[in-house]
Order: C-alpha cells, then sequence, then structure tokens
C-alpha cells in the first residue's frame, strides 16, 4: 500500500467513524457538560552568553539580561457524543524584547473518534506523531527547564511547535502503547539558499509518515499526543519504546556539477523512560535515548530558543543569538536524570524539590568532533507543575564556520516560574 491509498484508508476509516456514531445524545448539552478548560503560562528571567557576531538593534552584543515570556496555552476540550471528542488549543511562545506583542494562534484543532481503548483516530492540526517519546515532548511537565530538541530535526520549519495536519492512529492493548502518523508537512519558512550541505525545503508533494510503540512493564501512563517529562513521583513507570519518522522530499543540496539533489528526513529512535513512585518522601526519573537522523549530507539543526537577538550574518556556524546544534544527520544519545525529594512538615513552603541533568552527545556528519550539550538545575515544586520556579543552566559549544570548537563555551542561565490551572 503506497502513501496516496494509505492517506485514504485512514480518512475513510474516521469518516466512517462519525457517521456511524449514535445521534440519541442532546449535542448542545452534552459539548457544555463536558467542556474543559486548561491553561498554562512560563515566565523566564534570563543571562544569556551570545554567539559571536550577534546584534540586537544593529548594536553588537556578546551577552544579554532579559524577561521574556517563554510560552502560554489556553486549551478547549470537550466531548461532542459518546465516542466523539474535540480539542482547541491557542497560545504562543517568546514574547521578549524583539517579539513584544506577537497575537495567539491556533496551535491546535482536532477531533477523534474512539471505537475502544486499542483503537482511536485522531484528526486535525494535533502533537500526534512517531519516533520517540519526545518527538512530542510536554513543555509543562517537563523534567528540566526546556524540553530536549534531539528528536526533532524538522521543528519549527515542516510543522508548528510539533503540530502538524494529520491523521492518527493511536491506543493501548495491554501493556503496549502505540501510536502510526500520516501528515502533510507545513510551510512555515521560506526555502533555504542551497550548498553541497542539505538545507531543509518545503515541496508541497511531501508526506509524513511515523510511529512509536512502546511496552510498560510497570503502569501504564495516560495516552496523549506529548509525553512528560516526570510524573512527580505518581507513578511506578518502566517504558521502552521504539520508533521511526519518514518525511520524502524535505532536504535539498547541490552536487559538484551544481545540480540540485532531493533527499529524505529517515530517523531511527530506541528509548527508555523510569519513574520510581515515591519511596520515603524521594523518587528518581531516568531516561535514555539513541537516535540516528539521516536528513541529507552533512544536515545540522541550530536552534536558539526564545532568542532575542536580530537576525544577520554571524561569524559562527551556530548562527546568531544562543543558537545551539541540537541534532542533524548522525548519531544523538540522550541521557536525563532527576531526584524528587519531598518536603515534610507542616504547611511547607514548597512541596518538594528536583535537581535534574541532562547530557546530550551529537556525532554528526558534519563535524570532525563530537558535540557536548549540557543542562542541569533544580526545580522548587510549590504545587507540583502546577506552580513551580525552575532555575536551569546551559552549556553549549561555539562552533566556527570552518567547523573547528572554540576552547570556550558560552552558557545561559534562567529562573522560569510556570503556573498551570485546570
Amino acid at each position: 500500500m503506497n502513501f496516496k491509498q494509505l492517506f485514504i484508508a485512514l480518512s475513510m476509516l474516521g469518516a466512517y467513524g462519525v457517521m456511524a456514531q449514535p445521534t440519541t445524545l442532546n449535542e448542545g448539552k452534552e459539548i457544555t457538560s463536558g467542556l474543559t478548560i486548561s491553561g498554562s503560562g512560563q515566565i523566564w528571567m534570563r543571562y544569556s552568553d551570545l554567539n559571536p557576531g550577534s546584534r540586537i538593534n544593529d548594536n553588537p552584543v556578546d551577552h544579554v539580561y532579559d524577561i521574556s515570556i517563554r510560552r502560554y496555552r489556553l486549551s478547549f476540550k470537550g466531548r461532542a457524543s459518546e465516542n466523539i471528542n474535540f480539542a482547541l488549543l491557542i497560545g504562543n511562545n517568546n514574547l521578549n524584547l524583539k517579539n513584544p506583542d506577537t497575537p495567539p494562534t491556533i496551535l491546535e484543532m482536532y477531533m477523534n473518534y474512539k471505537f475502544s481503548d486499542k483503537l482511536i483516530i485522531t484528526a486535525g492540526k494535533s502533537g500526534w506523531t512517531g519516533l520517540s517519546r519526545y518527538a512530542a515532548p510536554s513543555s509543562s511537565n517537563s523534567l528540566g527547564l526546556d524540553v530536549n530538541f534531539a528528536a526533532g530535526p524538522l521543528l519549527n520549519f515542516q510543522d508548528d511547535r510539533y503540530r502538524k495536519y494529520s491523521i492518527a492512529a493511536h491506543g493501548i492493548s495491554g501493556k503496549l502503547d502505540y501510536r502510526a502518523v500520516i501528515a502533510k508537512p507545513v510551510n512555515t519558512r521560506s526555502n533555504s539558499v542551497l550548498t553541497d550541505d542539505a538545507k531543509l525545503v518545503y515541496n508541497p508533494n511531501s508526506l509524513y509518515t511515523s510511529a512509536y510503540v512502546k511496552y510498560q512493564f510497570l503502569e501504564n501512563e495516560p495516552s496523549t499526543p506529548f509525553s512528560a517529562g516526570t510524573f512527580l513521583g505518581t507513578k511506578d513507570i518502566l517504558n521502552v519504546g521504539v520508533g521511526f519518522l519518514n518525511q520524502t522530499k524535505s532536504a535539498a543540496s547541490l552536487s559538484v556539477q551544481n545540480d540540485t539533489l532531493t533527499h529524505a528526513a529517515r530517523s531511527f529512535a530506541i528509548d527508555a523512560f523510569y519513574e520510581q513512585k515515591l519511596t520515603n518522601n524521594h523518587s528518581w526519573t531516568l531516561y535514555a535515548a539513541y537516535l540516528n537522523h539521516d536528513i541529507g549530507p552533512n544536515y545540522v539543526r541550530n536552534l536558539a530558543a526564545d532568542n532575542v537577538v536580530d537576525a544577520g550574518q554571524s561569524s559562527s556556524f551556530n548562527g546568531v543569538g544562543n543558537a545551539v546544534p541540537v541534532n542533524g544527520t548522525g548519531n544523538i544519545f540522550v541521557l536525563q536524570a532527576g531526584y524528587l525529594q519531598k518536603l515534610e512538615g507542616e504547611a511547607p513552603l514548597m512541596e518538594g524539590i528536583q535537581p535534574f541533568v541532562t547530557a546530550q552527545y551529537l556525532d554528526l556528519d558534519a563535524f570532525d568532533d563530537p558535540v557536548m550539550l549540557y543542562e542541569g538545575g533544580i526545580s522548587f515544586l510549590l504545587r507540583g507543575h502546577n506552580s513551580k520556579f525552575v532555575f536551569g543552566y546551559q552549556n553549549w559549544p561555539v562552533i566556527m564556520k570552518d567547523m573547528s570548537m572554540k576552547t570556550t563555551r558560552n552558557s545561559m542561565a534562567v529562573l522560569m516560574y510556570q503556573f498551570k490551572f485546570n
């Protein structure tokens, strides 16, 4: 079965579910009674080193202090009938000195039809995707300061903050949790100037497919499109997962003869997640992943989270601001660990503290030497993820345009406050 046939088959399956739905319920009453509203916000107070050549309003700068809104979300979920649910999510990222008044956007709008716990069909704009646990990471339930970007080689170029227009089949059968997705890439950026190194391009005929299956040895996790970084010791979890993604016509480069070469994006991942239920007021959270990306020769994805630096020429390969090489063609290893200590006593100021560390090793084809990224910090949990302060420190190498590594590394320190309500 080719991609076109698969797309048509999934569409017909979703349509059959809608048409087969009984209509005995009062739709207006059911939607109103089943509607839930939730939201979240993250405020960053930050100091960051900046890569060489960075400029703000045409002023050369090598560091910056700032306060920004990293993310905010407002979610509406409801039940249209016995088997049909819908969701609408609005919000935005990175309201900062450079973008002080970015309006809200529709991040998600989808419906799903539940045949059973083993088979749910979701259609629309959603975060369902395959490859690995953190191919769709939950930013508001993260273990660290921010999400890990190793599993997002196409992030914000051919999707919208991990969301895609897609049809997904997902569910839980016993201890197996699975998701299989077919999507059309979105066109969020203009195509790059081509060189002999692969760059992402948009092709209207490209197609994205992915899948991820995990076996849950202990408790089952909730089946959601975005995966939590920690459940704060409320569950005993041990999962091992494997997945892939394939997107046709996703990148391009120039040959020696100056001909345009087109490349598919192919990725494979295997990962494991462990969390210990609170025992003697403490809990461990561990995550490990291996990822292999093949997105054309020497493809590297640089990403600058909450960047306040103007676009312009940089003397480094990283790019301007706090840009970091987070993934690319080659092999990537990710290790993450957190330790939660619940605080006792009468009406303590905090429920607990949770130190965390993340190390990412990138062996990319573009670089002669491996790239190491580090993050560490501590979360101060006032009311779990619903109210917390997180102090995080990130450190990354500055890679020059001749691919040599500078002996010095740049750093960023952030104090974040997060709130959630539901």
